[in-house]
């Protein structure tokens, strides 16, 4: 079977100088191709995703969660391959950085199999965790290696194997971390939470990255659920939601978008609120600026997840 490498055309054979727009049109027809194949693909990439268990969060994060986050992607797009040997950098990467917190500097110059034995024999991770580093060692290993054996598996065995590293690696993960994590607060997660992914989409640090607002809604809701047991989906898509209340103004934006931050005393969490110019008259009128505190009623109507994604105001009065 052959490979054809031959997306670009080469116009400098045929001698052609202006070749900015003609450029521009295969990079057009290239963009087209590519969605065409997003759109036949995309029912498995997310069924893919699906297979990829959750672990909630984990506040101890080293270089590793890069990896992970790129091996993720990797399998959701079918790329089996570079799955397992991401994982397998990022779980040599991960026992390392787990070794040096447990005092064991002198382990990280020592191969994984080394290092995750003598790990175990300390009493620092358990046989079961033991096993998992071992098994992706070996899957890994094969891998790069390209043994005779690997390069025959069907498509469906690399799939599981792939599938199994990644599953196995993040409960190595959250099982090795989790009693560091913090105690969240319902007042102050939004905030902090939103900071933390207002930081991935800036900076961007894996291609694996929170891919936008949309994802991150998901995030949240699953970080809700498993926190404190509530869904924030709390309608069908298209639901009028109404909350009325008192509220603390915590900030005013009059950049485009307009923006209120009001927190909500009864549930202990801000919410932001679209101003129009007539919200922004009312305001003023009544003298309602930071800090004030105010009765108000905010409307929604959820979108597709079942979210209330953008807040209106309805009425507010000023209170003190």
């Amino acid at each position: 079977m052959r490979y054809f490498d031959c997306t670009k055309f080469d116009y400098k054979k045929f001698n052609i100088v202006e070749t900015q727009e003609l450029i521009k049109r295969d990079k057009s027809a290239y963009k087209h191709s590519f969605q065409e194949w997003i759109n036949s693909e995309i029912d498995s990439i997310v069924e893919r995703k699906w297979e990829i268990e959750n672990i909630g969060v984990v506040d101890e994060t080293g270089d590793f969660i890069r990896l992970i986050k790129e091996a993720e992607l990797s399998y959701s797009l079918g790329a089996y391959f570079s799955t397992i040997a991401l994982v397998g950098v990022a779980s040599e990467d991960l026992c390392k950085y787990f070794a040096e917190k447990q005092g064991h500097q002198e382990l990280t110059s020592q191969s994984q199999f080394e290092r995750t034995n003598k790990l175990k024999n300390l009493g620092c991770i358990s046989a079961s965790i033991h096993n998992k580093f071992d098994a992706i060692r070996k899957v890994r290993n094969n891998c790069l290696h390209f043994n005779e054996g690997f390069k025959s598996q069907k498509r469906d065995d690399l799939k599981v194997e792939a599938v199994n590293c990644i599953n196995d690696l993040k409960s190595i993960y959250k099982e090795l971390f989790s009693s560091l994590n913090g105690k969240y607060k319902l007042g102050s997660l939004t905030t902090s939470i939103i900071e933390d992914f207002g930081r991935q989409m800036a900076n961007k640090t894996s291609f694996g990255d929170t891919l936008n607002a949309e994802e991150f809604t998901m995030k949240l809701r699953y970080f809700m659920a498993s926190e404190f047991g509530e869904d924030i989906a709390i309608a069908d898509s298209g639901s009028h939601v109404e909350r009325v209340g008192l509220f603390h103004v915590a900030d005013i934006d009059l950049n485009e978008p307009m923006e209120i931050g009001l927190f909500d005393y009864s549930v202990g969490q801000y919410v932001a609120v679209d101003l129009t110019h007539e919200d922004i008259s009312r305001l003023q009128d009544q003298n309602i600026d930071v800090n004030s505190n105010v009765m108000a009623s905010i409307t929604s109507t959820t979108n597709h997840q079942g979210i209330t994604a953008d807040w209106y105001l309805k009425n507010i009065y000023r209170i003190s």
